[in-house]
Formats: structure tokens, C-alpha cells, sequence
């Protein structure tokens, strides 16, 4: 996601993470909810959307509570060692770190390799949906009588096999990478 497109959506999602009940409200240990923000990677400004939900019952948040444990859970959530199987499992990081150029290298590599793994999906989907218009098209060639309109269909299932090799050599390209091997001889 771009930060641009993050910053558009950032609101709407803090607005549907603090949609609290009263009930909540009244009941809510704010240190806890703080903890869980916080090892969730989310802003400090989440407790705005809590305020603004309780303050329409007329109940405060605790706010100090609710710093104290976000701190704490912020903690866990930067520990740079788990900061690759975040990026890896596709989440998003909104800059919370405070040192966070370790972080954001392992946060970084996980997610290339997510972003990776996803394209490849998307290719082998896409590669399963050509094949079968191939085949579809090779049906309607062999059932078609109208000579127009079977070359027609010729014209389209070599436009498809084209596309299909070029998402396959993509598809080959992503999995199977070119290596290049450095030799060093001596200083």
C-alpha cells in the first residue's frame, strides 16, 4: 500500500478498531487495550478513536493507563527478530518504532518476499485461467463449421497462448531467479 493510499485509509480504520459499546467503555482496562495496540503495530493515535467513541457516553478514557501499555506492547512489537515474519505475513507497518531502522530492514525483506509470493499466485491463477480459455477455444474451433469464424477463434487462442508464455516466463523469471556467482582471488 502506498503511504499515500495509507494515509486516505488510516481514519476509516481507526474509526471501525475503536467502535466500542458502552459496556466496553465502562468496562475497558485501558492498559490492556493500550498493550494490544501497541503489540499490534498500531499509532498512537488509535486512542483518539477510543475517546471520540466513549466521549459520546460521556466516559473518559484513561489515557495514561492506556500510554503505559501501549509502550509495553510496542516493546514486543518491535522487537526486530520478528519484524521479518511481519513484513513475511503481509502486514503493514506504520512507522511506530523507535528504532526502527533494524526493524524496518527484517520488516522489509519479509515483505519482498511476500509481495513476492503473492505475484506468484496471481501469475499461476492467471496462468490456470488462460489454459482453460486455450481449451475452450479449442473446442469452439473444432465445433465451429463457419470457416470466418473459426479462424476467428484461431486468431483468439493464439492471442491467449501468447499471453500464456509470456505469464509463464514471468512466472519463471520471479521462481527461479537468475544467479550471479562472485569469485574473489585473494586481497
Amino acid at each position: 500500500m502506498s503511504p499515500r493510499m495509507l494515509l486516505l485509509t488510516l481514519p476509516l480504520l481507526l474509526a471501525g478498531c475503536s467502535s466500542l459499546s458502552e459496556e466496553e467503555c465502562r468496562a475497558m482496562s485501558w492498559y490492556n487495550q493500550g498493550y494490544q495496540d501497541g503489540a499490534e503495530g498500531k499509532t498512537r493515535t488509535a486512542s483518539s478513536g477510543y475517546s471520540k467513541t466513549c466521549g459520546e457516553y460521556g466516559l473518559k478514557v484513561d489515557e495514561a493507563e492506556w500510554q503505559r501499555g501501549y509502550a509495553k506492547g510496542l516493546e514486543l512489537y518491535c522487537i526486530p527478530e520478528l519484524a521479518y515474519s511481519k513484513g513475511r505475513e503481509g502486514n503493514e507497518y506504520l512507522g511506530v518504532c523507535p528504532n526502527d531502522t533494524t526493524f524496518l530492514t527484517q520488516f522489509e525483506r519479509g515483505r519482498k518476499e511476500f509481495l513476492v509470493a503473492q505475484r506468484l499466485s496471481e501469475l499461476q491463477q492467471e496462468l490456470e485461467r488462460t489454459e482453460r480459455d486455450i481449451y475452450q477455444l479449442d473446442q469452439q474451433i473444432r465445433n465451429e463449421n463457419d470457416s470466418k469464424q473459426r479462424d476467428y477463434y484461431r486468431a483468439q487462442r493464439e492471442r491467449a497462448i501468447r499471453h500464456y508464455e509470456g505469464a509463464r516466463r514471468e512466472y519463471n523469471r520471479i521462481r527461479f531467479p537468475d544467479r550471479v556467482i562472485q569469485f574473489s582471488f585473494g586481497s
